[in-house]
């Protein structure tokens, strides 16, 4: 959360999860708007009633981008303009309250929701934030996503110091000695997780924060996963080498294919050039967090692009816009993946669903990594050959090209800061190149990696054959002698008749049901 605010321990949240469930459970299934206030803000606050009334507001049917408070006479509104919140009827005064955050959350029908931290409660009634003295560590979750992130949290603690130092022990004789056998990658990740039990009970003992235990061992597991993650990416790679080949071939396949041709509902086709841009990045990312996090910014860029799409194509007349679901979701992933080129797709899935153990399953990044595997399992279990007959030249031909991209990423949010340079790719001054952006060096990495995909396409043979039902050896995930190992992960037969099937078969897979869980 914004400004080191986390949702897990602030009061009014655990307060919609425990006394205020059935209010919570409500606003969920009815998409309403959720108005979290920090921490800090809530202290010497009544979360009575009326106070969950205030904060959970329902769309106004009268006038777009304003909400009504969900108490029975709807008696406050308030209106979301540029970043704030408006009180506008119902209130003491008309105020103006920051939006320090937004998330994304979906209900128990994949319907998204949305979660917005305030900077303080709506009605005003809240103390002045008490200052607290905070650990230079101290950083929100969200903002602790990357390998170097979490490595900067670790290493802020001086009580952590011995510790550390002997996890570092671990790590480098892991990857100067530890040997990676083909089909044995199990072992590997038994022993990377025996390695991060032992330094996060290490750390807990040196600090006694059992409260931050989930935060201390997620920060571990990046910084572990992180530090050896390009040779376990190899082994992993060469593992998935198979399914890879196999998703080469669809991909080949459905280039050109549009949502339209795929069943898409007509009101929800149309470009996602942000979806793609951002999935391209997926394969450069080192740790499963960070991979994690990639996808659930793709479906996030999925459903903003849709929204706007529909939003300025809504009859003046209607105050309701079309809704995604998850099959809608798993068919527009496609010719985002294709046009991707998300050749080592089935490597990322290994790679987050074997090498993180902290990550709940249940929230919108396992939401995220459900959506994704449904959507790949479709790719390699219809057939598409018929699509691909009616298909035009020009239109096997119609992928986003690279400069088609830059362009593309231009829109997005990696803007640079006041004062940094604002040269560009290809047009750049070399004696600039030291002053690139993070938004240069993002669109940069997105480049290669686009060309070199391409070329891997280029090069690899594409023999047109039938993969429908084909699953890969059944091996255990034993790893013991004698026993038999999996070289690739297996497929489950599909039945591609009706999508909604995808949903009842991945749940006994993952553990959990398809969507946000609370």
């Amino acid at each position: 959360m914004a400004d080191g605010d986390d949702l897990d321990f602030n009061p009014f949240f655990q307060a919609l999860q425990t006394t205020f469930k059935l209010q919570y459970s409500i606003a969920r299934q009815k998409c309403h708007l959720v108005c979290i206030p920090t921490t800090d803000t809530l202290q010497g606050t009544a979360i009575n009633q009326r106070f969950v009334e205030t904060h959970i507001l329902r769309t106004s049917p009268f006038f777009q981008g304003q909400y009504i408070s969900t108490d029975k006479d709807g008696s406050k509104v308030i209106a979301v303009e540029e970043g704030n919140i408006i009180t506008l009827e119902g209130f003491q005064e008309e105020a103006k309250v920051r939006i320090l955050s937004e998330e994304l959350a979906y209900n128990e029908d994949y319907k998204p929701y949305k979660i917005l931290v305030v900077e303080r409660p709506l009605d005003g009634t809240s103390q002045a934030p008490v200052p607290r003295q905070r650990s230079q560590s101290f950083l929100g979750d969200s903002q602790r996503i990357s390998y170097q992130e979490n490595q900067q949290y670790l290493f802020s603690f001086p009580e952590y110091r011995k510790a550390l130092v002997r996890l570092d022990r671990n790590i480098t004789e892991f990857k100067n000695n530890y040997m990676i056998v083909s089909g044995y990658l199990d072992h590997a990740v038994d022993k990377l997780q025996g390695i991060c039990q032992q330094a996060v009970e290490d750390l807990l003992k040196l600090s006694k924060r059992e409260r931050q235990i989930d935060v201390i061992a997620q920060a571990v597991e990046s910084y572990v996963v992180g530090s050896v993650h390009t040779k376990v990416w190899q082994a992993v790679c060469q593992q998935c080498q198979k399914e890879e080949s196999l998703l080469q071939n669809k991909l080949e396949e459905l280039r050109g294919v549009t949502g339209e041709q795929l069943g898409v509902k007509e009101a929800f086709c149309c470009p996602l050039p942000g979806a793609i841009v951002e999935l391209a990045t997926l394969d450069g990312l080192k740790t499963p967090l960070e991979k994690l996090s990639c996808l659930k910014r793709t479906l996030d860029s999925v459903n903003e692009e849709v929204n706007s799409h529909l939003r300025e194509n809504q009859d003046p007349t209607s105050d309701d816009l079309p809704c995604l679901v998850s099959d809608d979701l798993i068919l527009l992933l496609v010719p985002v993946l294709v046009q991707a080129r998300s050749l080592h797709l089935p490597s990322n899935i290994f790679y987050i669903e074997n090498f993180q153990w902290s990550l709940s399953s249940k929230d919108d990044l396992g939401f995220s990594l459900v959506t994704f595997k449904a959507s790949m399992e479709y790719m390699m279990s219809a057939d598409f050959h018929h699509l691909r007959a009616t298909m035009s030249p020009t239109q096997k031909n119609n992928e986003i090209s690279i400069p088609e991209l830059m362009q593309a990423a231009q829109h997005m949010t990696l803007q640079p800061r006041p004062g940094e340079w604002v040269g560009r790719g290809a047009t750049a001054e070399p004696d600039a190149l030291g002053k690139m952006t993070s938004f240069d060096r993002k669109l940069e990495s997105i480049t290669r990696m686009m060309e070199r995909s391409s070329q891997e396409l280029a090069a690899a043979p594409l023999p047109l054959k039938s993969i429908t039902g084909e699953t890969g050896d059944k091996q255990t995930r034993s790893g013991a002698r004698g026993e038999q190992v999996p070289d690739v992960i297996p497929l489950k037969k599909t039945d591609s008749s009706g999508l909604g099937d995808f949903l009842s078969s991945l749940q006994d897979d993952f553990g959990c049901s398809y969507g946000k869980q609370t």
